[in-house]
């Protein structure tokens, strides 16, 4: 009778899980952070604020002596916006709170509060997309400078410009020596993630914008931001227990809108010399289960990753 050993293959072989990896976002949120928030509607009845402004009476005008001065009347103007409501919900019954790997509960509270965030961010962005001002330039440091031209005014606002990744790279290298760093800037930094700095524009990459797509922004401490977000009520998480069903429901909600209260200070710019891919909304795409091993050839695998026959046709444990 043939000698039996004992391999590798026999053994009890568990399978170890790693730590559960959190869903993350696909692209940043760079959008909300440049809108001012207003509050007007907070804690008051109403779904809609109206901006009424004074109109200019015009420059005074010469008169001759014993002339009557003509008069003139105040008018005013006025626009408006109104907000909307969000949501977002999610369901996880006991059991698998009980058996689930993981913190199931933590992570579902954990990607509603992201669903959440990035909804906003979008539609910061969506509102951003309705600029008024538009111009056509070639990504380099001249077609920038035909693009602050735009605004055509004599105010010193420090700028932004939102820009995907593909034409940021393409600026950086046209820029040469006019390229400042984004670490170099320091406290001067107007947002989070700036990438650097051309004739005092700075670059903030997203990759929810089209590759040829970008947006200057004035940033500045004026009451007169380029875009608002009005809030009537921010975000509110709340738990429901369905106990018929030994199951949990979370659902968060808010009512705002975000609305350019300045279109005056926003440039939608379009790169003519560059292409690439389209902007993404920053949801990451579906995992799917799939455990094949392929990371080592199956003839050097060990444990029950092994090949359960060799070379020599006898089965595992004989020699």
């Amino acid at each position: 009778m043939a000698d039996k050993v004992t391999y590798s293959q026999d053994m009890l072989d568990p399978q170890v899980l790693a730590d559960m990896i959190p869903a993350e976002l696909t692209a940043q949120m760079k959008f909300t952070g440049l809108a001012a928030v207003d509050s007007t509607l907070e804690g008051r009845p109403g779904t809609t604020v109206e901006f009424p402004a004074w109109n200019y009476i015009g420059d005074a005008q010469d008169v001759k002596e014993g002339e009557p001065i003509e008069t003139s009347s105040l008018t005013y103007g006025s626009k408006a916006a109104t907000i909307k409501e969000i949501g977002k919900g999610g369901s996880i019954t006991d059991q698998a709170l009980l058996t689930g790997y993981g913190d199931p509960y933590g992570e579902l509270s954990s990607q509603i509060a992201k669903a959440m965030a990035n909804k906003v961010d979008n539609d910061v962005l969506a509102t951003l997309k309705g600029a008024t001002q538009n111009v056509t330039v070639p990504a380099t440091v001249d077609g920038i400078q035909d693009a602050l031209d735009i605004y055509n005014d004599e105010d010193d606002s420090r700028i932004v410009l939102l820009v995907s990744p593909k034409a940021a790279g393409q600026l950086r290298l046209k820029a040469g020596k006019d390229w400042l760093r984004g670490t170099q800037l320091g406290s001067d930094a107007l947002t989070k993630g700036v990438y650097g700095d051309i004739l005092g524009v700075q670059l903030v990459r997203s990759r929810k914008l089209d590759a040829n797509e970008a947006y200057l922004v004035k940033v500045d401490d004026s009451n007169k931001p380029a875009i608002k977000l009005m809030m009537k009520r921010g975000v509110q998480i709340e738990p429901d227990r369905v106990p018929k069903l030994r199951r949990t429901d979370i659902y968060a909600t808010s009512y705002y809108a975000p609305y350019l209260y300045d279109p005056t200070k926003v440039v939608k710019v379009t790169f003519s010399d560059v292409t690439g891919k389209a902007g993404m909304t920053g949801a990451p795409e579906n995992k799917e289960v799939n455990n094949e091993v392929t990371n080592v050839d199956e003839d050097k695998r060990i444990g029950k990753q092994k090949k359960t026959t060799g070379t020599t046709g006898k089965k595992p444990g004989e020699v």
